[in-house]
This record gives structure tokens, C-alpha cells and sequence, in this order.
């Protein structure tokens, strides 16, 4: 069910944005996740959902507030397959990130 999900999404996102990339990673206190970098307006949202929430339909997810920076705050959200496009676009739009990463890309 991971597989078909993580397509699932990954299909969503590339009808709406312009890049779209996926990497499967691991850390000592995530566990072993997948990384989903979603890129649109010069903005990018860099997802992690980790394998366990991603078995569901509705599953949690957390983006970091400065994409460029894997230290920033992880910030949680909750989507299913079908919504969590919209949820990206809601971040983009309404620029749902930290200052300094908005002050980098001149936003």
C-alpha cells in the first residue's frame, strides 16, 4: 500500500507544480521516510512523510519552514492523497514559511 500511496502522491503533485522530486531517507528519530521537494512560483515546500503514514489514506506530514535549511522547524500537517496538493498549494500561496527563507528568495 506504501508504494501505491507514495505514487499516488507523487502524481498528484506533478499535475499542479513545476518540479517534483522524491528521495527515500532515514534518521535516527524520523525512521525511515520519504523526502518530497514541491516547487512552484520560485518557492519550494520539502515534505517528509514518514513510510509507516504514508500505509493510510489520511496520513500526518510535516514541511520544513525553510526548505534550504534541513535544521529548521518541521512544521505538521495532516492530508489525505487526494488533498495533499491542495495543502502544498496552501503553503505556497498563503507563504506559510519562516522569514529568513522568504528574505532568501526575495519574497
Amino acid at each position: 500500500m506504501m508504494k501505491v500511496n507514495i505514487n499516488k502522491v507523487h502524481s498528484n503533485l506533478l499535475r499542479n507544480f513545476e518540479e517534483v522530486s522524491i528521495s527515500e531517507k532515514s534518521d535516527k528519530l524520523i525512521g525511515n521516510y520519504f523526502e518530497i521537494s514541491a516547487i512552484k512560483e520560485s518557492k519550494e515546500v520539502k515534505m517528509v512523510i514518514t513510510k509507516k503514514n504514508i500505509e493510510s489514506d489520511k496520513f500526518s506530514w510535516s514541511y520544513y519552514s525553510d526548505p534550504s535549511d534541513e535544521g529548521s522547524f518541521l512544521i505538521e500537517r495532516s492530508s489525505t492523497i487526494e488533498t495533499i496538493s491542495i495543502d502544498v498549494e496552501d503553503i505556497i500561496e498563503k507563504n506559510r514559511f519562516s522569514e529568513e527563507y522568504l528574505l532568501k528568495i526575495g519574497k
